[in-house]
């Protein structure tokens, strides 16, 4: 994460993170990240393969050249790149990780422009991850951006990374691996020695 909106996004959601795996969504303040918020987006988890927008800026939804709020957020990206993006997601649900990365966008008329984005836990309900704070950002903007919408995306390249350094849902060890495992086996008493 390299572009300002991201990094201070990210900034952002460590600070409320405070240490957690992932903050609630109703501590996000969007009066707090005003600056950001045509950049941003949330998107609802309701599935393994299922991420639904459910708010997005106005110029994020401006580089698509339409509103995105119920759009699937892996319906924009080719059947190539959707299980890269959709394997990302799953690591960032599941072990609390951020993901982050970049891509072209590329218009109908072969324009193409590059953008970075960060994927950021959430968690709406419950204990477990169910939301997705995200930043999409134009690295340059082009004069005809906002004119001539996004219609592809082609990903460059994508990675991921564990706020607090290892993976916050799995044993960072063998020993506590072995333990997890112990606190999981139970006796039933019966069967056939009766």
């Amino acid at each position: 994460m390299q572009q300002a909106t991201t990094t201070k996004l990210y900034a952002y959601w460590n600070a409320i993170r405070n240490g957690r795996i992932a903050p609630q969504r109703f501590e996000v303040d969007p009066s707090q990240i005003s600056g950001l918020l045509r950049e941003t987006f949330i998107a609802e988890c309701s599935g393994v393969t299922s991420f639904r927008f459910r708010l997005a800026g106005t110029e994020v939804c401006q580089h698509f050249g339409r509103e995105l709020r119920g759009t699937e957020f892996l319906s924009l990206w080719s059947l190539e790149d959707r299980h890269t993006i959709s394997a990302t997601l799953q690591t960032i649900v599941s072990e609390g990780a951020v993901g982050h990365g970049t891509f072209f966008g590329v218009t109908e008329n072969n324009r193409e422009a590059a953008f970075e984005f960060a994927l950021l836990p959430l968690i709406h309900t419950g204990s477990s991850i169910n939301r997705i704070l995200g930043a999409i950002t134009a690295v340059d903007r082009p004069f005809w951006m906002g004119a001539d919408p996004v219609v592809a995306l082609e990903l460059r390249d994508i990675g991921l990374v564990w706020p607090d350094g290892t993976p916050s849902l799995l044993p960072t060890s063998n020993a506590e691996a072995a333990l997890e495992a112990r606190r999981k086996f139970r006796v039933v008493q019966g069967g056939l020695s009766r």
